[in-house]
């Protein structure tokens, strides 16, 4: 009998410790976690997809660059066509006279916020650097407004990367390429309630946004999974920009071979 009851006694001691072990497992992940976030904010969020698409798009501003220097825009607008056509520019200027290149973003409705539906837009602003060495800034904006209802709520987001940077040669500790931190990263936020209010489809804005904060602000950091998914965001849009200035180097290659044909072309048969 107390053979029985020590084993049984023994038993419950067993399985109370095992029960009691798991609070402090769990504690000891969430303190694991914690020092992983706290290491990656210290770190900053590094991305090598991201610095790779920031050199695509540069490389293709670059290579743009001079095939507008040989005047291949200008000469196609002008020839190319059966009447000539109005060369349009490709790079836009700021208030402060710096060149940008603008390009569209996807744009339609939401439904994000259902029942509401939002009609958005978005563009990005590419300012490469005066030696086109690399990239100056990138400024991401999206617009909204609902569709149906009394009151009509205008919003604008914004994304700035005030340094993006391409990969680089400089080496880290453990000898391998040295990562963009992306911690300065700026988001901003504009609201209206007026139907007046018109944000300029420009990069640089008159107003002061209504809340901006900074996507690794070491002294107010933004909540871990919000700052992923910021990053995450962002270089979804960069590749979307990859392939739009990809595309416009490919049309500006093309007008080059096709006025190289149209210049040796003697067939008249």
């Amino acid at each position: 009998m107390i053979l029985r009851f020590s084993i049984a006694l023994s038993f419950l001691f067993a399985i109370s410790s095992l029960y009691a072990e798991k609070p402090a497992s769990a504690t000891l992940k969430e303190r694991e976690t914690q020092k992983q976030i706290d290491l990656q904010r210290k770190n900053g969020f590094g991305d090598n997809e991201i610095d790779t698409l920031h050199a695509s798009i540069i490389g293709n501003l670059k290579k743009i660059k001079k095939l507008q220097e040989l005047g291949v825009d200008k000469t196609a607008a002008q020839y190319l066509a059966h009447t000539p056509e109005e060369h349009k520019e490709l790079y836009k200027k700021d208030k402060d006279g710096k060149p940008y290149l603008e390009i569209k973003l996807p744009q339609g409705q939401s439904y994000i916020d259902y029942p509401t539906v939002f009609l958005y837009d978005g563009v990005a602003y590419i300012y490469p650097k005066e030696d086109y060495s690399d990239l100056d800034k990138i400024i991401l904006a999206f617009r909204r407004v609902n569709a149906d209802g009394t009151i009509h709520v205008k919003e604008m987001r914004r994304l700035v990367n005030p340094s993006p940077k391409s990969e680089g040669t400089e080496k880290d500790e453990k000898g391998e390429a040295k990562l963009d931190t992306n911690s300065d990263i700026r988001l901003e936020y504009y609201r209206s309630l007026t139907s007046d209010t018109i944000w300029p489809n420009e990069p640089v804005q008159p107003a002061e946004p209504d809340i901006a904060m900074v996507l690794n602000d070491e002294k107010d950091p933004l909540p871990y999974d919000k700052q992923k998914h910021i990053m995450m965001s962002y270089k979804k849009m960069l590749r979307k920009i990859s392939k739009q200035t990809a595309f416009k180097l490919r049309n500006i290659e093309l007008d080059q071979k096709q006025m190289i044909t149209k210049i040796l072309d003697y067939n008249t048969n």
